[in-house]
Parts: structure tokens; sequence; C-alpha cells
């Protein structure tokens, strides 16, 4: 760290973020993921820890991806998509540990839902998850400093790239970014577990970025934030009972009969992926109904500061 943060001394602010009040939307928001991220590595629950720290890097890769050659320059877009690719594998090395909560949590959901009794919830949940898997240290204590260089390595972007979109570039890899997430959702089939895996991932990205509007307006933004992630929401149940099937899906050895509880854990985890795309898709529609050039002129009219008075 640097003797000097913006004038101060380094004694003053070892343990402090810098200063936010130089930073634009895009650096705030990159800093306060870097933030997020190195509070979720000190929980003491290292499964609510592996939660939040993946939701912390998905925030941080969202945000990255605003930064592009054609509207930052090449060397703030290589940082960017080299950070964006190592948060990625830091990501999918705390899988394992997802997966388990993942199949625990769609399990959890039928059940509350209705579709999968209590009894036979436990009898599939000392299968699938396993005697003690669902704790342990979810594997954050092999890839801990690791993990810390990556958040390091994020708060040091979130300056480096300070600056380096102006608000109508800004807008224009948003308008691209809503694109890309309207044309997935309009080519998503129930029967196409990726094609919704892409438009989950779509959204996720959407929904991190359009957060920095709620900076320039917050009442608006904070509505289409909530709405947002429900539809994230909903793709997620998805693609967690999606995990949940991964196993009932493999072959059952010659000689053995498939256990009683994995075809009615089957067909409600099917049901209710069918109902949750349906309602996905329909607020999907919803959300994206407007055409990318209406999307980006409204942005930029929110962006448009106006009085309180006025």
């Amino acid at each position: 760290m640097p003797e000097t943060v913006h004038g101060g001394s380094a004694a003053a602010v070892a343990n402090e973020p810098p200063l936010r009040a130089t930073l634009d939307p895009l650096g705030e928001a990159l800093m306060e993921a870097a933030g997020e991220a190195k509070a979720a590595l000190a929980l003491a629950d290292p499964v609510t820890a592996v939660h939040e720290l993946r939701k912390a890097f998905k925030r941080l890769r969202a945000l990255l991806r605003l930064v592009r050659r054609e509207t930052s320059g090449r060397e703030d877009a290589v940082t960017a998509r080299a950070l964006r690719r190592q948060l990625g594998e830091g990501a999918r090395r705390l899988s394992g540990a997802r997966d388990i909560a993942a199949r625990r949590e769609a399990m959890d959901d039928l059940v509350a839902k209705g579709l999968l009794t209590p009894a036979l919830r436990r009898t599939a949940g000392r299968a699938l998850l396993g005697k003690g898997q669902e704790a342990g240290d979810a594997g954050l204590a092999t890839h801990r400093e690791e993990l810390a260089a990556l958040i390091a390595a994020s708060e040091d972007a979130a300056s480096r790239l300070n600056g380096s979109n102006t608000i109508p570039r800004l807008l224009r890899v948003m308008a691209e970014e809503y694109t890309l997430a309207r044309k997935l959702g309009r080519k998503a089939h129930p029967d196409e577990p990726e094609s919704l895996h892409d438009l989950r991932k779509a959204v996720v990205a959407h929904r991190y970025q359009m957060a920095l509007v709620t900076t320039a307006w917050p009442a608006v933004g904070r509505v289409w934030e909530v709405e947002l992630q429900r539809l994230r929401e909903k793709l997620g149940k998805f693609q967690d009972l999606a995990v949940l099937l991964e196993p009932l899906a493999q072959e059952v050895p010659e000689g053995h009969a498939a256990p009683g509880w994995s075809a009615p854990l089957a067909e409600a985890a099917r049901a209710r992926q069918l109902k949750l795309v349906a309602s996905a898709l329909r607020l999907h529609a919803r959300l994206f109904a407007e055409k990318p050039g209406a999307f980006r002129r409204r942005l930029a009219a929110y962006f448009d500061p106006v009085s309180v008075r006025e």
C-alpha cells in the first residue's frame, strides 16, 4: 500500500479502503463489491462464507464486463478481462460446497411447495448430501490465501479502472448487456437447461449493472433491482433443481434397483422447474419489453440531473 492515500498518512488509512468521494459510479460499485467479498471471507460459518463470497465475485465480474476495449481502452480492458477470469476460477474452486447447498435448498423448496414430503426429503437428503457434507470448511482453508489475493486485486482494480468510462460510454455498454439478456430470454426453452443457465448468468450480470442506475435515480432504480432480483431467484431455483437432478440422471448399475425416493423426487423437481420457467419467462418479457435503443435513452435520462425543487 502507498505511504499516503489522497494526502493522508498511511497509518491513518492502513485498514480503510481508498476515499470513495473520488470514485465514479463504476469505481464505487467495484470497491463496494470487493468490500463485500472481504467481509464474506471473514465469516465464521464456512457455508455462508462460500455463498456470500461467490455472490460478491459474481457482482465483481458483472461490473468488470462493463470495461471494454472500445469504450475504456486496451489496457483497462485487458486488466478487467484478466481479473474477471481469475474471479471465475476462484468461484469454481468453491463450487463443490455450493452444489451441496444447492441440493439442500432445492429439496427444502420442494417441501415448502408441498411437492415433497418431509420424510422423503430426509431419506433423499441422507443419500444425496452424505453424512457431514453440509458442514466442514467448504474448501475455504485450502484457497483462503488465494481468495484474499483476488480480493486485494479487485480493490486495486477499482482504483485503476476508476474514470475508465464516461457516463455515455457506460450506458452504451449497459445497453449491449441488456440486449444480450433480452435475446437469451427470447431463445430460452424449458427443455433446454443450458439456455436457461446462460439466461441466468446474463440476468445476474444485468441485475448488478443496473444497480448503477440506482445511484442516479434511487426511487426508480431500487424498484428495477427488486424485480430483476425476483427473476434471478426464479432462474436460480431452476438451476438448483438442475443440480439436484444430476445424480438422479445417472444410470443405475446393472443388478441394482433405483432407490424408492428417486422417482418421486425427480418428478417433483421437474414439475417445479416447469412452473419456475413459466413464471420467469413471463417476468423476463415484462422487464425486457423495451427495444435496446429505448432502454439506452431511458437510462441516459435517468443520469440527467435535475433539482429536487424542480
